[in-house]
């Protein structure tokens, strides 16, 4: 009888180990397969400001990390990002654009911006070459005008609602290092870059997001 049980209590004991063997082998696999997209991998606060439709802003004194979650397609979010004739229709503090130069993948644009104060408006101009890469980054580097720097790149990253469904977000990430021109202070411009840059990411949603309603249609 006692040889009995203990037999029960081995098979037992090896059924427990199995069982999490098992759950070791398997459940680690399950959830890198559904939590490994771009924007899973990312802090629990910036995903949830993500997925709240917020863009995110991570940086000082001219380097700058920020990302929003866009309602879209890649091709969608592409054809804005390199709208440079019209980006003065839906970017804040962009008073005219333009394509000045293209040569296969590198394109040259000149963008005139204005920005108010409630002290001041400030008028700006700045010529920027990029090299585009489809489907993924748009590089960019300053070429001329009243900065004495500006350099960075776009990510597109597309992202599915569960794994192995077709991507209907993309995370756009934006990566920037500026320095001012002449100016009477370095701390008013970057505060005023970093709030213009917020409300870019947000009107490059709001554009994604109205141009892909209008597709389908």
């Amino acid at each position: 009888m006692v040889l009995k049980t203990q037999l029960q209590k081995s098979r037992w004991l090896m059924a427990l180990l199995s069982g999490a063997i098992a759950l070791n082998l398997f459940i680690p696999q399950a959830t890198a397969k559904l939590f490994d997209g771009p924007v899973d991998k990312l802090p629990t606060l910036e995903r949830v400001a993500l997925r709240e439709g917020k863009a995110i802003l991570k940086g000082d004194d001219g380097e700058y990390t920020c990302r929003i979650l866009v309602n879209g397609s890649v091709d969608t979010v592409w054809q804005v990002l390199t709208d440079y004739d019209n980006f003065e229709n839906f970017l804040p503090s962009v008073s005219d654009s333009e394509l000045v130069e293209q040569n296969g993948e590198r394109k040259v644009f000149e963008q005139i911006n204005k920005i108010r104060t409630l002290i001041f408006t400030t008028k700006s101009r700045v010529r920027i070459a990029v090299t585009e890469s489809y489907p993924q980054t748009i590089d960019f580097n300053f070429v001329d005008g009243d900065l004495e720097s500006l350099d960075g790149t776009w990510l597109l990253e597309p992202v599915s609602p569960y794994p192995s469904a077709p991507p209907n977000q993309v995370l756009i990430t934006h990566r920037v290092k500026v320095a001012p021109g002449s100016t009477p202070s370095r701390s008013i411009f970057y505060n005023i870059y970093e709030n213009t840059l917020e409300k870019t990411l947000v009107a490059i949603k709001q554009e994604v997001e109205i141009r892909s309603l209008k597709t389908s249609n």
